[in-house]
């Protein structure tokens, strides 16, 4: 250490020493906060598509649960016992979008709760019945239909509000 003092002997020496340890510590500064903004940016930029993929996710979900709900008026998805077949199809692109929204959800927004049984197709008692071939009677059976058709509506706002929470919490 005492070689230090040597070399850096006379006034302006130290001087210099002095404003070269300033400029590197202002340099290492301005490289870590620059850092800071990159990496802030690009987490805000990951959750903003990932905020958009929970949105195409969702639509996803009511689109196939809409389809579900036409299929059931049709003949082609009816057994020769009157049995409702729902197409595959749909029911497979209900449980993808459900996977999809949990899974973003889960590892994204842990703060969100989401709970994928409440949008369950199973929820909704006229495809149970439809499946099962009973038939309500008309009146319980019109009621059965329009609470399915409340649930999908009442699915797409509850997933509509979560979208927009998240887009204004992190759109900014």
């Amino acid at each position: 250490m005492h070689w230090l003092f040597e070399i850096f002997e006379s006034k302006s020496d130290q001087a210099r020493l002095v404003a070269i340890l300033v400029s590197a510590l202002v340099a290492i500064f301005v490289v870590l906060l620059n850092q800071w903004f990159v990496v802030k940016r690009a987490r805000k930029e990951l959750l903003i598509s990932k905020i958009e993929e929970l949105y195409v996710a969702s639509s996803e979900y009511v689109s196939a649960c809409r389809n579900i709900l036409y299929a059931l008026n049709e003949d082609e998805h009816r057994s020769e016992h009157g049995y409702f077949n729902p197409p595959r199809q749909l029911v497979d692109e209900i449980g993808d979008s459900l996977s999809k929204i949990e899974m973003i959800c889960g590892l994204y927004f842990p703060e969100i709760d989401f709970d994928p049984d409440k949008y369950r197709i199973w929820n909704m008692e006229i495809i149970k019945a439809a499946e099962k071939g009973t038939v309500p009677p008309e009146e319980e059976g019109y009621m059965m239909h329009e609470d399915a058709w409340s649930h999908v509506r009442s699915s797409r706002a509850t997933l509509d509000v979560l979208c927009g929470d998240l887009m204004r919490q992190y759109g900014r």
